[in-house]
C-alpha cells in the first residue's frame, strides 16, 4: 500500500513538473507570438499545477494562497462578474513565475569558484564585527538589485549562504542574512527606474524621472543608515556574535588568483545585458532578468568548458528542484488569481477610491494617505508591484496640487515597507524558499520595528519636501 502510495505521489510530481515547465515554455513563447490558444493552454498548465499540489501538499500550508483563491472567488460572485476572471488570473504571475525559476540560474555560476571568498578577503580586516558584515551585505544587495530588481535577493543570498561557520547557530546567522537582503533590497523601489513598481508609478502619475529618482534615492540612504542602525540595537536580543562574520581564512588548496576580475566581469555582463535588453531593446524588465540570466550562464559555463556540469545542473534543477516549488507556485499562482479578478471585474479600481474617502473622512493628509492605502492594500493580500500596475491608471487625478515626484514618492514608500512588512509578497517568496522559514518569520516578525521607524522618517522625509518645494 505505501508503495502504491509512493508510486502516485511520483506522478503527480512528475505531472507538475511538466505542467510548470509547459506553463514557462508557452509565456516565453506569447511573448514573441500571442495566439489564444497559447494563452489558454497556460491557464491549463496553471490549473493542473494548482490541483497536483492540493492532492499532496499539507492543506495547512496552503491557508494563504486558499484564502486568496476564496476572497476572489467571492468577488466574482458578489459583482455578478464572469467566472472568466479566474481563468484570466491563473497568468497573471506568469512573468513572475518564469522569473523566480529562471534565476536560480545564478547560483550555479556563484558556486562554481570561490568568488564570493575572494572578493571578501580583499577587506577581510575591515569586516571584523556583525554590523560592518551586515552593513556589506546590505550594500551589495541594494547595489545588484538596482540593477536586477527581485532577481537581486537570491542572487544576493546565495552569494554568502553557503559561507556560514558549522558552529554558528542557525537563527542568527538567518536574521542577519535574510534582514540585510530584503531590506537593502526593499530600498531599491525608491529611485531605481528598471523596477517595475517606480516605472508604473512615474508613468502614472506624470512624475518627472531624475527629480524623483534623486529624492528618492535620498530617502534610500537615509534607510540604508537606520537599517544598519536597527540591526545593531537588535543583534544582541538574536544573540548574534562575532562568529556570525564568516570565515575568511584561505585553503592552500584554493586558487583564488584573478577571480575577482573574472566575478566582476560575469556580474557585469550580466547586470550589463539586463540594462541593454531593458533600455535599448524595450524588452519588460521580468522578462529581460531571467532571458539573460539563462543567456550569460550558458556562456559562463562554455567559456570555462563545463558543459558536462551544465547538463547536470539543468537535470537535477528540472527533475528535482522544480518539485519542490509547489507551495511557491501555489501561492503566486493564487495572488495571480486575486489580482485577475480584481481588475477584471473593476473591484481594483472601487476599493481604492475607497480607501480615498476613508482617508478624506479622517482629514488625513493626502500623501500621508497614499502611503498608509498601499500598505493597506498589501495587508489585504494585494501585492504592491500588481497593485501599481491596477491603480496607475487613476493616479494622475490625485487631488492636492502637490508636485507629480511627491505623490510618486508616496507611494513608492509604501511599496517599500510593503514588500517586506505584508503577509505576501513575492520578494518575502523568494526569501522564505532560500532559508526555509515562514513568511511572517522573514517578515514581519524580524522587519516590523524597521518598518514602523522607516516609515514615520519617510513621511516626514516627504513632508519636508513638501514644505520647500
Amino acid at each position: 500500500m505505501k508503495g502504491s502510495k509512493g508510486t502516485i505521489s511520483h506522478y503527480i510530481n512528475n505531472l507538475f513538473i511538466i505542467a510548470l515547465v509547459l506553463y514557462i515554455l508557452l509565456y516565453l513563447l506569447s511573448t514573441i507570438w500571442e495566439h489564444p490558444i497559447i494563452t489558454e493552454t497556460q491557464s491549463i498548465m496553471a490549473m493542473i499545477m494548482l490541483l497536483t499540489t492540493l492532492l499532496v501538499f499539507p492543506k495547512r500550508g496552503l491557508l494563504l494562497p486558499i484564502l486568496l483563491i476564496t476572497i476572489s472567488i467571492i468577488i466574482v460572485v458578489s459583482t455578478s462578474s464572469s467566472p472568466i476572471a479566474l481563468w484570466i488570473g491563473l497568468r497573471e504571475m506568469n512573468a513572475i513565475i518564469t522569473l523566480v525559476i529562471l534565476i536560480g540560474l545564478v547560483s550555479w555560476m556563484i558556486s562554481h569558484r570561490p568568488y564570493v571568498k575572494a572578493l571578501m578577503l580583499l577587506g577581510k580586516k575591515k569586516i571584523t564585527t556583525p554590523t560592518r558584515f551586515y552593513s556589506l551585505v546590505t550594500s551589495i544587495t541594494h547595489l545588484i538589485s538596482s540593477f536586477m530588481t527581485v532577481g537581486g535577493i537570491p542572487f544576493s543570498y546565495q552569494m554568502f549562504q553557503n559561507m556560514k561557520k558549522p558552529h554558528v547557530t542557525q537563527l542568527p546567522w538567518d536574521f542577519t542574512l535574510s534582514t540585510a537582503v530584503i531590506r537593502g533590497f526593499s530600498l531599491t523601489v525608491l529611485w531605481t527606474a528598471v523596477h517595475p513598481a517606480f516605472a508604473y508609478v512615474v508613468g502614472g502619475t506624470n512624475a518627472p524621472l531624475f527629480p524623483t529618482m534623486f529624492k528618492g534615492l535620498g530617502l534610500a540612504m537615509i534607510g540604508m543608515a537606520l537599517s544598519i542602525g536597527i540591526f545593531s540595537l537588535q543583534k544582541s536580543r538574536k544573540k548574534v556574535v562575532d562568529e556570525v562574520i564568516p570565515d575568511l581564512t584561505m585553503n592552500p588548496k584554493e586558487h583564488l588568483n584573478g577571480l575577482v576580475g573574472k566575478f566582476l566581469f560575469w556580474v557585469s555582463l550580466l547586470m550589463g545585458g539586463i540594462f541593454i535588453t531593458h533600455h535599448f531593446l524595450k524588452l519588460d524588465i521580468l522578462l529581460a532578468v531571467p532571458l539573460v540570466v539563462v543567456v550569460v550562464t550558458t556562456l559562463y559555463f562554455i567559456s570555462n568548458r563545463a558543459l558536462p556540469q551544465y547538463k547536470k545542473q539543468w537535470f537535477t534543477f528540472v527533475a528535482i528542484d522544480f518539485g519542490k516549488k509547489k507551495r511557491e507556485i501555489f501561492l503566486m499562482l493564487s495572488a495571480g488569481i486575486l489580482v485577475g479578478t480584481l481588475k477584471e471585474t473593476g473591484y481594483g479600481h472601487d476599493l481604492f477610491l475607497y480607501f480615498l474617502t476613508i482617508v478624506e473622512w479622517l482629514n488625513l493628509n493626502i500623501l500621508m494617505g497614499l502611503t498608509l492605502v498601499v500598505i493597506l492594500l498589501g495587508f489585504c493580500g494585494f501585492p504592491p508591484i500588481p497593485a501599481m500596475v491596477l491603480l496607475s491608471g487613476i493616479l494622475i487625478d490625485i487631488p492636492g496640487g502637490y508636485a507629480p515626484e511627491l505623490v510618486a514618492l508616496s507611494l513608492l514608500l509604501g511599496v517599500s515597507v510593503t514588500l517586506f512588512v505584508a503577509p505576501v509578497t513575492v520578494p518575502l517568496l523568494l526569501l522564505a524558499s532560500l532559508n526555509g522559514r515562514s513568511l511572517s518569520e522573514v517578515g514581519l516578525r524580524w522587519n516590523i520595528i524597521f518598518g514602523i521607524i522607516f516609515l514615520v522618517i519617510g513621511l516626514v522625509y516627504i513632508q519636508g519636501l513638501a514644505v520647500f518645494s
